[in-house]
């Protein structure tokens, strides 16, 4: 089986990669930026709630900006 990428809400629309600005006390509606290029990603919520539905079948390793399955 192939190795895939995240996706969804958590990659940069304009710049393809997911380097996520996450303020410290960030909440549920916080506006979450991209770190690199500023580009709007969703809200904090929306977030968290498609990275556990994506990361649900397994480990990830992070490399370059990107998450893709160990």
């Amino acid at each position: 089986m192939a190795k895939k990428y995240l996706d969804h809400k958590l990659d940069c629309k304009a710049c393809g990669t997911i380097l996520l600005d996450i303020p410290e006390n960030a909440t549920e509606a916080t506006p979450i930026h991209c770190s690199k290029c500023g580009g709007y990603i969703g809200s904090w919520g929306e977030l968290q709630d498609d990275f556990l539905r994506q990361s649900a079948h397994g480990a990830f390793d992070l490399k370059d900006g990107r998450i893709k399955e160990a």
